[in-house]
């Protein structure tokens, strides 16, 4: 993977870039924590004023695991949010956070509404076909114990250095490698999140569009409000 090289940096397009949704600032101004392994963390990354409507143009499933973005009928705030996140302000964000060049990368994002108690939450690394993935949640709320994402340090799930709950706006941007573990405890019902990658080809990009589908369950209809945790 190539790193940036200091002599080649792009200038900042953060202050150019006209943030929709989310607080690009603030994602900016966290650092980067390097154990277990490379992350970032932030909460309230959405702007207070982008959060009702973001509420009304989200989209709706009833089904289980990630549903590719293309498959899915949103508004238009949710797809200012999707912009945000395919901007190359919000890349170089990220490329300047982990020393990497992520220019040129394919991109994949997909929807998650509901989680399945005996399928989701397993401990698991990423597939390597993954570079960077960020999680953004979107419940109003959270009060389970389960459903807390935690970024571990082994594959044990009660060996964690970070619980995070999956409420509006937390964000988990992190570097897959061989020591990513994350997982979560048993949970069963709504749980709502935006997943973004940068992967390694467009070919192997491709194989994410069948991944954990199941297209009855998704509903031609933008969501009238979000689903409290």
């Amino acid at each position: 993977m190539d790193e940036i090289d200091s002599q080649r940096v792009e200038p900042s397009l953060s202050a150019e870039h006209h943030w929709a949704v989310l607080n690009g600032d603030l994602i900016a101004s966290v650092p980067l924590t390097r154990e277990p392994y490379d992350f970032v963390f932030a909460q309230g990354v959405i702007k207070n004023d982008a959060r009702s409507a973001l509420s009304i143009d989200a989209p709706i499933v009833t089904g289980t695991g990630s549903i590719p973005l293309a498959q899915l009928i949103y508004g238009p705030s949710f797809q200012a949010l999707v912009d945000d996140l395919r901007s190359p302000a919000f890349r170089q964000i990220v490329e300047r956070k982990f020393n990497l060049d992520l220019h040129g990368r394919p991109t994949i994002i997909s929807f998650r509404g509901n989680l399945k108690r005996a399928l989701d939450g397993h401990v698991h690394k990423d597939l390597a076909d993954k570079i960077i993935t960020v999680i953004l949640f979107l419940n109003e709320t959270w009060r389970d114990p389960g459903g807390r994402l935690r970024v571990l340090r082994s594959r044990r799930v009660e060996d964690y250095a970070l619980e995070i709950p999956p409420e509006f706006g937390n964000i988990l941007i992190f570097r897959r490698s061989k020591l990513s573990w994350h997982g979560h405890l048993p949970y069963e019902g709504p749980r709502l999140s935006i997943q973004f990658n940068w992967l390694w080809t467009t070919g192997r990009s491709n194989r994410y569009g069948y991944h954990k589908l199941n297209f009855l369950n998704v509903l031609k209809r933008p969501l009238r409000r979000l689903i409290p945790g």
